[in-house]
């Protein structure tokens, strides 16, 4: 449970400042199955990740990018 939250909040960093609100829940979201599909990857290949540190911080964090590029409207933030 903890290290889907934790996937959440990784997916939304890289976007937080340019996507909408539908969007970004969206982000977070998907990110929990992309966390839960790369440790059932870790686990298939038989790579030992104890904490499960890189499907949380690099799949996700890859996810994040994506996201970022994929769900931007182009507003921004205006000051």
């Amino acid at each position: 449970l903890c290290n889907g939250i934790l996937a959440g909040l990784v997916s939304i960093t890289a976007g937080c400042a340019n996507m909408e609100c539908g969007s970004a829940v969206l982000t977070g979201l998907l990110g929990g199955f992309v966390y839960q599909a790369a440790s059932m990857l870790l686990v298939k290949l038989k790579i030992d990740d104890p904490v499960d540190a890189c499907p949380v911080h690099g799949a996700c964090g890859i996810w994040g990018v994506l996201a970022a590029a994929l769900f931007d409207w182009g507003k921004g933030v205006d000051y």
